[in-house]
């Protein structure tokens, strides 16, 4: 099956896709590489759009004005602009897009592992550790839609995209899960909480 077979697949959630991707040749290897292309192109993306952020409240800053004080609103412009000013040293570099696909793997992992635990002794599932990480890996594939937020200027549309392009990916997940296992929507809406949760909690960290 050809890699633009396999994404027309997952984008389209077909019933049967990662039942066939787990028996697939390579698709370990596949996955990973969807996985770490995607992770560089969220960097990417959530880095301009808050540089686009950071540069609409420098340029709108001034219509709210009105609702502050004369020293009030300094000092807001004023941690604006030190915020400004400390985001943009911080260049996109090699070792940012690997130290953020290094902290996004660890914790997809410890997700992942949360996963599995709760469908093995609490949904009596057989859940194989390299499946859980294929379907992760490839239902991340709708965050090729990223791309788009390194060729638009509109901070809403740049927005937009990343919200979709993540709620997308969970869904994606949800169907994965819900084919290999065989799993009622109730204990798939408990498998994405417990992700959610896990990366909320583990992310700031």
């Amino acid at each position: 099956m050809s890699e633009r077979k396999i994404l027309s697949k997952i984008l389209r959630l077909d019933k049967y896709i990662y039942i066939d991707l787990i028996n697939l040749d390579n698709a370990l290897q596949k996955g990973i590489f969807i996985y770490i292309t995607i992770t560089s192109l969220n960097t990417l993306s959530q880095t301009r759009f808050f540089s686009s952020l950071l540069d609409f409240l420098e340029t709108n800053l001034v219509l709210i004005k009105n609702e502050f004080s004369d020293e009030e609103f300094q000092i807001v412009e004023a941690l604006v602009d030190d915020f400004a000013a400390i985001y943009r040293q911080q260049e996109v570099t090699l070792t940012l897009l690997f130290s953020s696909v290094f902290t996004a793997t660890i914790i997809s992992l410890i997700g992942l592992s949360i996963c599995y635990l709760i469908l093995k002794f609490l949904l009596s599932k057989d859940p194989k550790p390299a499946d859980l990480i294929i379907i992760s890996c490839f239902s991340s594939a709708p965050g090729l839609f990223v791309f788009f937020t390194l060729i638009s200027s509109n901070i809403l549309v740049q927005f937009f995209l990343i919200m979709i392009s993540g709620i997308y990916a969970l869904i994606a997940f949800a169907s994965g899960l819900k084919q290999v296992y065989l799993l009622r929507n109730i204990e798939v809406v408990l498998l994405l909480v417990a992700l959610i949760f896990s990366g909320a909690i583990l992310g700031p960290m």
